[in-house]
């Protein structure tokens, strides 16, 4: 068996020192992997309701993924740790108000350099799902299961359980190879898709068809995050940093083939479900 141990080692850490795995997941309506394609991650490993890593020189972070399987994204060496009230007030952060909000401790970590790339490639297997999430890393060795393309987002999970946010987006359209499946699935259908503002709750229907489908119009928003679209463009306008805040799914899939005027019609269909004509950045 190849254990992610071996890996670690032949990468150059030295086991012999005290060290925790863990798989982070979030029943909280918080996605893990989002934090971690926007930078939030380390916020948020960082603070803990329980000194679970007590006495550890390194943390071995993993994220949860499906088949009870955990994906390796760094080693961080534990700093130092902090007694806290709770969570920051002042830490504008995704997850505020969701998670975290009880924390007594925060822990200093440093991210270890050597393990690029392994990070967001290497897949474990993490035995049972009753298993706890954090654990000593060389009583509860792991079985390396894959290791992924370099630049591969997620799996392809079905067209009406995509919710990916812009930079996720990106890294699909941007790396053809990695993220095969999903380009070969999106441009196989047109369809009704949905732009969430998660910052203001504002949404825009759009849809597509010909050609490269849904992928096809996607590519446009990954270019600059508008794609034409007049409001989506002015909220970028005036907040850069607001795109970061949106989220791509599609309503419904339809075959590439239907007219121009077939399309539109299923999309004013949702335009009028959701009122985004009236309370969203639908301008018709």
């Amino acid at each position: 068996m190849l254990s992610i141990n071996k890996v670690l080692e032949f990468s150059g850490l030295d086991m012999s020192k005290n060290i925790k795995i863990a798989r982070h997941m979030d029943t909280r309506g918080v996605d893990v992997h989002e934090l971690y394609a926007n930078g939030h991650f380390d916020v948020y490993q960082s603070y803990q309701e329980k000194n679970v890593f007590k006495d550890c020189d390194y943390v071995v972070s993993c994220l949860g993924v499906e088949n009870n399987q955990a994906l390796f994204i760094g080693v961080y060496a534990v700093m130092n740790i902090n007694k806290v009230g709770g969570f920051p007030e002042h830490l504008s952060i995704p997850f505020k108000g969701i998670a975290k909000v009880h924390s007594k401790y925060k822990y200093e970590l440093r991210k270890l350099s050597g393990f690029e790339e392994l990070e967001g490639r290497l897949v474990i297997k993490w035995q049972n799902i009753a298993q706890a999430w954090h654990m000593k890393i060389d009583t509860n060795e792991k079985e390396v299961v894959q290791l992924l393309p370099k630049g591969y987002v997620r799996d392809f999970p079905g067209y009406l359980d995509i919710n990916l946010s812009f930079l996720e987006l990106q890294k699909v359209i941007n790396d053809p190879n990695a993220n095969s499946i999903w380009h070969k699935m999106l441009s196989s259908v047109g369809g009704v898709y949905l732009i969430l503002d998660t910052e203001g709750g504002l949404q825009y229907v759009g849809s597509a068809a010909g050609k490269e489908g849904i992928l096809g119009r996607w590519k446009e928003y990954a270019k600059n995050g508008h794609g034409g679209n007049t409001k989506l463009r002015e909220i970028i306008e005036s907040d850069p940093e607001r795109i970061q805040k949106f989220k791509f799914s599609i309503l419904q899939t339809l075959p590439r083939t239907l007219t121009r005027n077939e399309i539109l019609v299923e999309e004013s269909k949702y335009k009028n479900k959701l009122g985004s004509r009236a309370y969203g950045l639908n301008l018709n």
